[in-house]
């Protein structure tokens, strides 16, 4: 049996086909949020991300502004208000890595915000509309610049951007990569993982973010499925 057949079985197992009954992923109708999301998720608890991302509600909202509509340019325009030290207090102050020195997460925010912005990718319908072709994907100086970023280079944050606007894409993070590693019964990198959940998808006629989401919630030992009714 392939690698694909085996984790296609073990998806049918363990979550079932029916996506309808698994809880459904986060998505924005902003390209701030889905930045700052994004950004802050790698290699971190979900829950300070989520913290990060309504702290920055909070702080727009005070301005008068609906934070869920926000753009790539208002996020740049609100940074160029705060300055970077302003977006730390109002999302978080974690770093790149662990190294001495590293960058701030915030800064990577306000380049990619600033890259988007430079590219025309500033909402998200402009983000479906230009990127959801994986081609274009690919060649995109958006992703380019990005992945140069300092703590960007593993493209993980970039892909998952882009589920969060609503393209169609697999984040094969540790979760992930964990639970095709078990279901092919030897060690996968990342981006096996990715086109292998793609594949499943694809096979199980689900849709790739609803699957990469189920996955990652039964792999992190949360609640798969909606409550049932009474």
């Amino acid at each position: 049996m392939s690698d694909g057949d085996q984790l296609v079985e073990q998806i049918r197992k363990e979550l079932g086909s029916d996506q309808e009954v698994w809880i459904a992923p986060t998505g924005y109708d902003s390209v701030a949020l889905a930045v700052i999301d994004s950004v802050f998720s790698i290699g971190t608890h979900y829950s300070g991300v989520v913290n990060a991302v309504n702290r920055y509600r909070a702080a727009r909202r005070e301005e008068g502004a609906d934070p869920n509509t926000d753009s790539a340019a208002d996020l740049v325009d609100a940074v160029g208000r705060w300055g970077v030290d302003g977006l730390v207090e109002r999302t978080n102050k974690w770093r790149t890595s662990t190294k001495p020195g590293a960058p701030l997460k915030a800064e990577v925010v306000q380049r990619v915000a600033q890259i988007l912005d430079e590219h025309d990718l500033s909402s998200v319908d402009a983000v479906r509309v230009g990127l959801t072709d994986p081609g274009a994907q690919e060649t995109s100086a958006v992703k380019r610049e990005w992945l140069a970023l300092p703590g960007q280079s593993s493209g993980l944050a970039w892909g998952y951007f882009l589920m969060l606007c609503g393209v169609p894409g697999v984040k094969a993070d540790r979760m992930v990569v964990r639970y095709v590693t078990r279901a092919v019964g030897g060690a996968v990198g990342s981006k096996q993982a990715r086109e292998l959940v793609t594949a499943a998808a694809d096979a199980l006629g689900v849709s790739s973010i609803r699957l990469d989401h189920a996955i990652w919630r039964l792999e992190s030992g949360r609640p798969v499925e909606y409550a049932a009714a009474p």
